[in-house]
């Protein structure tokens, strides 16, 4: 058998074929009575004789069919070999083309033998080509495909790529952007600490013994590195002997010559700003003004106050705003021009027509503006009827109230814990407290019966409470009293506690220069060590919703995150929560021995903040020293 599969037994065909034909793949062998079922297919002549087909090979790559003649029976491939193969009368042979073994394989793999698309009425390039190079289109062709297809794949993937690395920049923009936490907010004035200073005491800028307003401006890093938001400048008006008698104020819009002049305040506030720190002024009304004086509005002259205050009170109607012409009004309207961003007004409850006071305060605050802090004494309130005070209350930003923590731990934490359930409960929007320690008017912290320890805290519990806290300049290293062991000072004794600012020995400028006495004695002593644990704690305070919110505002409730509790005779407990935020607690001991308790029913354990390590403590066998303040983020 063949490749074929057909008989070649010589015998069997009774025929002698032809060496080629044996050999040759693509010639087919017909028996003798096959011959009447292909002849049907085959084509004739003119002559009536009989042509035979012609058929190529299986992998002829094509064959030549001309529409306007007959099937050609020559092959493709001109250099094909025909055999032939006939029987002795009955056989016939038919011719197959066999290319060679060459130029079939050349045939077989040529790319540009194809005959299928039309010759004419093609569409083609400048260069007489089609959109592929060289094969023509015809008319009928889509626009689309004569496209500069490679160039738009081109600038698609320019596109793509570049809006990819656009959304990328963005993305990667943004992260950086974000904020390292996502606490909630407050108004500037809510929740910071201030820094109250009196400028004669806390830097002198020429030599001439007496602190000013660019002394203060000079201390500008040493505020930001303590991390205050604003400062209060008490007692920077003119008086007859300024500051022996800074009380007596004669202006409140003249600054006393020893101080410095408008301009310097400008720039102070100026440089200030840039810091992001605000500034506020005291303003002293006793004994500089009796009364408030009276409205030029009508509304007010045919009703009373206390009319006028229900009304608002159970109606929330503003009623008519006028200015009031008194000094009080002109002082404020000046200063907010200057750039100042609030005001304690103080001395009210001395005032003689204190009942016109919830309708000042209503246009004090009216003149401000929701972005200017309004502080006054929390001993204000205590002059004004319940439906005046809650009328005072709804105008005024910040409640001044001093804390006596000499008075012991059982009066301090009584007077907490009634402020906490007072009028001046925290809340959603309100009044807030503002918490001092110290002032112009009150003795050192650090006394000669007390420690340095002792202010230090006293300050870090200060720093724990809800509201806004206030630091009397000094405290934050314990600043002493002004000594005058010889008494060569005895008629400025009533302003020792009034000590000029020590600064550390490292710090090239001193509050004046070594040639200059200053106004008042030098303290005997301050630690500088304190500092940093209070630049901490504010920085603890300033990042922690725990600490610096007051409440906890919920849509249908305010709930209250702080707690006071007292153990034993000298221990002080104030604990702050937040909702998926570190809870917080501090224990002081304002006694004079060390304390060794079991807390286990309280808390369990935490982690001692303030501290360059983080030191694990547990309230089993908790220990605090004496005149010590000890802050814990307790573990969850």
């Amino acid at each position: 058998m063949n490749t074929m599969g057909i008989s070649t037994d010589p015998a069997l065909l009774q025929v002698e074929l032809s060496q080629n034909l044996l050999e040759s793949p693509s010639v087919s062998t017909f028996m003798p009575e096959e011959e009447a079922s292909i002849y049907p297919l085959l084509s004739s002549n003119t002559n009536g004789t009989i042509t035979p087909l012609t058929f190529s090979h299986p992998l002829t790559p094509c064959i030549d069919n001309d529409n306007d003649s007959n099937m050609s029976t020559n092959l493709c491939n001109e250099d094909g070999k025909v055999e032939t193969s006939s029987s002795s009368g009955s056989s016939s042979g038919i011719g197959i083309s066999v290319p060679s073994d060459i130029d079939a394989s050349t045939a077989l793999f040529n790319k540009h033998s194809y005959k299928h698309l039309p010759n004419n009425n093609v569409i083609q390039d400048a260069n007489g080509h089609g959109p592929n190079g060289n094969i023509p289109l015809p008319k009928d062709t889509p626009s689309f495909v004569s496209w500069n297809w490679p160039l738009i794949r081109k600038c698609t993937f320019f596109v793509f790529m570049s809006s990819l690395l656009a959304m990328c920049a963005i993305v990667v923009a943004m992260i950086v952007t974000l904020p390292n936490v996502c606490n909630p907010k407050t108004v500037w004035y809510r929740g910071n600490v201030f820094y109250e200073i009196f400028p004669a005491s806390f830097q002198d800028s020429d030599n001439d013994g007496m602190g000013d307003l660019r002394g203060v401006a000079k201390r500008i890093d040493y505020l930001k590195a303590l991390g205050v938001t604003a400062i209060r400048l008490n007692s920077v008006f003119n008086s007859p002997h300024y500051p022996e008698d800074f009380e007596n104020v004669t202006s409140l819009k003249i600054i006393a010559p020893h101080l410095g002049h408008l301009d310097d305040m400008r720039q102070l506030t100026r440089m200030l700003h840039s810091h992001n720190i605000s500034i506020i002024l005291d303003i002293p009304l006793h004994p500089f003004i009796k009364k408030l004086g009276e409205s030029r509005g009508g509304v007010f002259i045919n009703n009373s106050i206390n009319d006028i205050v229900d009304n608002e009170y159970e109606t929330t109607v503003q009623p008519q705003i006028v200015v009031t012409e008194n000094l009080i009004t002109e002082c404020l309207q000046y200063w907010l021009e200057m750039g100042i961003d609030g005001f304690y007004i103080k001395g009210l409850e001395h005032v003689e027509d204190i009942e016109n006071l919830p309708y000042h305060l209503n246009e004090w605050k009216n003149l401000l503006g929701a972005d200017k802090v309004l502080i006054i004494e929390a001993g204000v309130l205590s002059k004004l009827s319940l439906s005046q005070k809650q009328f005072a209350l709804k105008h005024v930003d910040l409640i001044d109230v001093h804390l006596d923590v000499f008075a012991g731990t059982s009066q301090l934490e009584k007077k907490l814990n009634t402020l906490m359930h007072s009028e001046m409960r925290p809340s959603k929007t309100g009044v807030w407290i503002h918490w001092s320690l110290g002032g112009v008017d009150k003795v050192r912290l650090t006394r000669n019966q007390s420690s340095v320890d002792f202010t230090l805290a006293a300050t870090l519990m200060q720093l724990m409470l809800p509201g806004t806290c206030n630091i009397f300049y000094g405290d934050e290293i314990a600043l002493q009293a002004a000594s005058d062991s010889l008494n060569e000072h005895v008629e400025t004794k009533h302003l020792h506690h009034l000590a000029v600012m020590r600064w550390s020995f490292n710090d090239s400028l001193q509050f004046t220069n070594r040639e200059t006495l200053p106004w008042l004695p030098k303290s005997p002593d301050a630690d500088f060590h304190h500092l940093q644990y209070i630049e901490k704690m504010i920085a603890l305070r300033n990042r922690s919703p725990s600490i610096y919110k007051n409440a906890i505002c919920k849509t249908d409730a305010i709930l209250q995150n702080t707690a006071i509790r007292r153990s034993h005779d000298d221990i002080l407990v104030i604990e702050r929560v937040y909702p998926r935020r570190n809870s917080f607690v501090s224990i002081s001991n304002f006694g004079r021995k060390q304390v060794t308790m079991d807390m286990t029913s309280l808390y369990y354990s935490g982690i001692v903040m303030l501290n360059n390590s983080d030191q694990k403590i547990y309230f089993s066998d908790f220990k605090i020293n004496a005149q010590e303040t000890i802050i814990v983020r307790l573990d969850k």
